[in-house]
């Protein structure tokens, strides 16, 4: 026993590379999967106008990459805070957001599937006579969740904060990927 213990560990050559495996799909082996949504795109970024054509909708297809414990958030632009440079800051707010307005209430607000996500207008407001700046030129952040991220600390964090959302995922401004309604 002490000489087991003693001993020096060997190491013989490496022998040559394995078959490639199979990714597996829906719990059955020997079958490989279809290649599913890109997490490392999480955040997206669109320009909407909302049409009496459209329903006053927008479709964002995903196709069949999140699963069902996934998730997402939409971000609507608010506003800008202008800087020195002219430029501005962006003002996020999470959907839904409601803005009352004289002949009614707007509500901006979305809903999704596994593949789809939809972002509407709705409220106590007839859409046809809505001013352009409430339909037209509408800038959307969608966040694509991964149910991981719903676990632990960051179950508890302020989701309506984007900037919070862009760091606890670890994205930067660059990282946002525009995307075209269906």
């Amino acid at each position: 026993m002490v000489g087991v213990l003693f001993s020096p560990s060997c190491e013989g050559p490496e022998g040559p590379q394995g078959p490639p495996g199979f990714d597996g799909r829906d719990g059955v082996d020997g079958e490989d999967g279809e290649d599913g949504l890109d997490v490392i795109d999480l955040v997206f970024e669109a320009e909407v106008n909302f049409t009496e054509e459209s329903g006053y909708a927008a479709v964002f297809d995903f196709g069949d990459g999140v699963f069902a414990d996934d998730g997402f958030l939409v971000f609507r632009r608010f506003g800008v805070i202008p800087n020195e440079e002219g430029a501005g800051r962006p003002i996020w707010r999470l959907l839904p957001q409601t803005i009352f307005l004289e002949n009614g209430v707007l509500v901006y607000n979305y809903e999704f599937t596994n593949q789809i996500v939809a972002v509407f207008i709705d409220g106590a407001v007839d859409p046809t006579t809505l001013p352009a700046e409430f339909t037209q030129n509408q800038y959307f952040r969608i966040v694509y969740m991964p149910g991981l991220f719903a676990q632990g600390e960051e179950a508890k964090m302020d989701y309506s904060d984007f900037d919070a959302v862009m760091k606890m995922i670890g994205k930067r401004e660059q990282d946002i990927v525009k995307i075209k309604a269906k």
